[in-house]
C-alpha cells in the first residue's frame, strides 16, 4: 500500500466507505458543494502548501466523486449519468467560486 499513488489510495479509501448497493439517486448540489469546500472525501491536495492546493483539492475531489457515482450507477441509463456527472462539474465550479470570492474578499479586508 505505501507504494500506492496517493490520489488513487484516497479513490479507494472513499469508496470503500460508501454502500455502493443504493443506485439511481442524483447528488443534490447544495450538498456537493459543501461537501467539497469541507474537504470530502480527502485527497493528496489536502496536504499540498502550495497557492492553488484548495483549487486542486476540488478538482480532485470531484474526480473521486463522480468516479464512484458512475460506479455506484452503472446500470442507470447515460441520460442518467450525464446528469449527474454535469451536476458534480457545477458543483465544482460553484466552490471554485466561492472559493475565489472568499480569497478577494479577504485581499481587500488589509
Amino acid at each position: 500500500m505505501s507504494g500506492r499513488d496517493p490520489f488513487i489510495k484516497a479513490y479507494h479509501d472513499f469508496r470503500e466507505s460508501i454502500d455502493l448497493s443504493k443506485g439511481g439517486i442524483l447528488p443534490d448540489l447544495d450538498n456537493l458543494v459543501w461537501y467539497v469546500l469541507m474537504g470530502v472525501p480527502r485527497v493528496p491536495a489536502d496536504d499540498d502548501p502550495s497557492e492553488n492546493a484548495l483549487l486542486a483539492a476540488i478538482d480532485q475531489r470531484i474526480l473521486i466523486l463522480k468516479a464512484v457515482f458512475v460506479e455506484t450507477n452503472s446500470r442507470e441509463t447515460d441520460e442518467f449519468l450525464d446528469q449527474g456527472l454535469q451536476r458534480y462539474d457545477l458543483a465544482a465550479r460553484m466552490a471554485k467560486t466561492m472559493l475565489e470570492g472568499d480569497a478577494k474578499q479577504n485581499t481587500n479586508s488589509y
